[in-house]
């Protein structure tokens, strides 16, 4: 109760409810225009039909028209509110400008002409082909050799390499979380970061406000910064109704020194390594880097943290302290994807089609929500029926009831054509992992689903012929050793599901 009256009264609360007032005084305005006079009856009408066809000659996905082109028709005035306010799914122009700005700064952009580039086409033209789509729908990518990974199947196991690889940093530390909960793992990570400061490191740090808004102190970045460590809030929640709200924080970053960088589903907070049981055994994993590629992630990174902290950080120190690393034989691509303009395209989806339309043996998958356009599932289907071995698994015990039937409703689509769906039973499944054909892998933040592939920053790593492709492979079919397997009776919805599972899918691209 205390927990629940501390939301009710928090800013957040209070930001949404200020977000709905504005938006009730704009349709009212506009409700009493339309009865001043016709010409005003006239203006708003053809404001509603203009607004039907820009959706309509959008070039965006076919879905988001759909559910744009229902919402205003269905509210004439609230919709067409809705409409001028939401629509564009972009970055504000202020928050444009200064990436425009660090991107300068950080002499960004694809660097095929490089050796590991040539040497990756020389290898395999195909792969090259989709590394290249990657370096061209991503400002920050580039392709990398002389380097080594590890794949954790358990948050925890990451967790523990985590904290040795935090006590002998020197340097620099990195830290971005779309949740971070006070805890045994916080603790543990902020014991060491303080240790680091007095020592003379550098610390900084960026988490999602949304995503902390149940987990930390309001105004905890302050407290932090009290401390030394250089810590800022994303896309801190406002009173005032923008799309910008909607582009999250999900990546999940640790840069140590430039010697080592983490990503994967693990968030700092308890339950991701299991020391706190919510949803039965929480499966979730990640990647560890070491070598060349750790340069893509301290850019990554600081795109990000100065995006937050509204500075330009000069990454030429940072980046020269990157050293090369015994290659394990493997092509390495860490990328991140986010909202228009800075990222054109959606980069995780192109990455995720590019492999599965090209599988020829299988294309394994665990996400924890499935939730996909036309595109994604047909690419599937498309897999499936030339007779690829497409298995995904999603969990068996949700975290929120209605994505889970949004995920089960997916289901028998996928089914018919010949995809196997899998739940895993111990419980649920955050991790986001994608293997083909014992050559490639992408591990990292991105959950198939329409917030993941459009709103949210993200990152991962796109893996081409390293051992650790075959590691994601081993912790998959182990994954899949603890999964039940999904019949078409089982994938069945009741009645009172259909029709409520028809009225989300609707307006699941807005959500």
């Amino acid at each position: 109760m205390r927990k629940l009256c501390r939301i009710v009264f928090s800013r957040y609360a209070v930001s949404t409810l200020a977000i709905l007032l504005e938006l009730a005084f704009y349709s009212l305005l506009i409700s009493n225009l339309a009865t001043l006079s016709p010409a005003w009856l006239l203006l708003i009408l053809a404001s509603h039909i203009g607004a039907v066809v820009a959706i309509i000659n959008r070039n965006v996905n076919p879905e988001y028209k759909v559910s744009w082109i229902v919402v205003v028709t269905v509210m004439p005035i609230f919709g067409l509110v809705l409409y001028i306010v939401f629509y564009r799914r972009r970055m504000s122009k202020k928050d444009t400008r200064h990436m425009e700005k660090v991107a300068g700064v950080h002499k960004l952009g694809p660097q095929a002409s490089q050796d590991p580039f040539n040497e990756l086409a020389k290898e395999s033209p195909a792969a090259a082909g989709k590394a290249m789509a990657i370096l061209s729908d991503d400002y920050l990518a580039d392709v990398y050799r002389d380097t080594s990974s590890r794949i954790y199947p358990e948050g925890a196991d990451m967790y523990r390499s985590m904290l040795n690889d935090l006590r002998r940093a020197e340097r620099y530390i990195f830290l971005e979380f779309f949740i971070v909960e006070d805890g045994e793992m916080w603790r543990g990570i902020h014991e060491i970061l303080l240790q680091k400061i007095a020592a003379g490191v550098e610390v900084r740090m960026i988490y999602d406000d949304i995503g902390c808004m149940s987990t930390l102190p309001s105004h905890y970045d302050r407290t932090l910064r009290a401390e030394g460590i250089s810590c800022y809030r994303f896309a801190r929640i406002t009173p005032k109704a923008t799309a910008a709200h909607n582009n999250r924080d999900h990546r999940k970053i640790l840069v140590i020194d430039g010697r080592v960088a983490y990503t994967g589903g693990v968030n700092i907070a308890d339950e991701y390594i299991n020391k706190k049981e919510r949803f039965g055994h929480w499966k979730d994993g990640g990647c560890r880097l070491v070598g060349s590629a750790v340069a893509a992630m301290i850019r990554l990174f600081l795109a990000n943290f100065d995006l937050a902290a509204r500075t330009v950080t000069a990454t030429d120190d940072y980046l020269a302290s990157v050293r090369p690393a015994e290659s394990d034989g493997g092509y390495y691509i860490p990328f991140g994807s986010g909202p228009y303009p800075i990222y054109k395209r959606s980069t995780g989806k192109d990455a995720f089609i590019d492999i599965i339309n090209q599988a020829q043996s299988y294309v394994y998958i665990t996400t924890p929500y499935l939730i996909i356009d036309f595109d994604l599932t047909e690419a599937l289907c498309h897999a499936a029926k030339r007779g690829v071995d497409v298995k995904i698994v999603t969990p068996h015990i949700p975290d929120k009831k209605l994505i889970y039937l949004m995920t089960k409703s997916a289901y028998p689509h996928l089914m018919e054509s010949g995809v196997s769906i899998y739940e895993y039973t111990p419980g649920f499944i955050h991790e986001k992992l994608l293997v083909a054909d014992d050559l490639y892998t992408i591990v990292g933040t991105i959950n198939f689903d329409y917030r993941s592939l459009a709103h949210h920053f993200e990152n991962a790593v796109w893996i081409y012929g390293s051992p650790s492709v075959i590691d994601a492979r081993d912790s998959y079919l182990a994954t899949l050793a603890v999964s039940q397997k999904v019949t078409m009776e089982e994938a069945g919805l009741t009645f009172f599901e259909k029709v409520l599972r028809d009225g989300i899918r609707i307006f699941a691209p807005l959500l």
